[in-house]
């Protein structure tokens, strides 16, 4: 509830500031496909190395949009983004009351800071563009793979995620279509440009596909006064 509310706050914030020069505001909702690389830097080791197994996870914002020309525009958005990855883990066993993977799923929760720049080639009622940008993530909380244990459910190397860094940062790369600056669709990539965590033995990073839907409030409200 703490982080509901919390994400809350920061959105309301967010929008006042922004409300007496932005051209447009909304919401954006969608999903995306996460995973994460795994690099283990000792040799005995390095064959293990590799990219997990994706995840979806649905992602959340709020955005404002200032127009910078007729062909430029800066589009700062905030809001919930699920990162994470499918473990690959699996656990033999022919004790009756041993171990049981119950979900393999790692459930990173982001808040998430975009500061991207919107470059459109011309100006029609169905608007092509590019996206390029950054975004920095704020990790709130996990949920690392479930396990039962005697009915139980227990979750398994909360240890590490514990020592993730909180604060990461990535790229933004996109093409998205607007229909008359009232709908819009993005298909953006996130890759790395920091680690998720590192230590002498492994180094994490992690990278994001979305696809979101997206409705440009005070256009619809406009459209709606006419």
């Amino acid at each position: 509830m703490k982080k509901i509310i919390l994400i809350g706050v920061i959105s309301i914030l967010f929008i006042s500031v922004h409300a007496q020069f932005i051209d447009n505001y909304g919401i954006k909702l969608g999903v995306g496909l996460s995973n994460q690389y795994w690099q283990y830097k000792n040799d005995m080791f390095s064959h293990l190395s590799e990219w997990n197994e994706n995840k979806t996870g649905v992602i959340g914002q709020i955005y404002a949009e200032k127009k910078i020309g007729k062909h430029l525009s800066f589009q700062p958005a905030i809001g919930y983004i699920q990162k994470g990855f499918t473990d690959d883990l699996t656990i033999a066993t022919h004790e009756e009351e041993a171990l049981a993977v119950k979900d393999n799923r790692v459930i990173l929760h982001n808040l998430a800071l975009d500061l991207a720049f919107k470059a459109i080639p011309f100006n029609k009622d169905f608007k092509p563009y590019l996206k390029l940008g950054l975004r920095t993530d704020y990790l709130m909380g996990y949920r690392s793979v479930l396990v039962n244990f005697q009915g139980k459910d227990h979750e398994m190397d909360t240890k590490l995620y514990d020592d993730f860094n909180k604060f990461t940062l990535g790229a933004i790369l996109g093409v998205g279509i607007s229909y008359k600056d009232l709908l819009f669709i993005d298909l953006n990539y996130n890759p790395p440009l920091t680690k998720n965590f590192e230590s002498d033995l492994l180094a994490i990073n992690d990278r994001l596909f979305s696809l979101t839907f997206g409705v440009n409030i005070n256009q619809l409200i406009k459209q709606k006064n006419e």
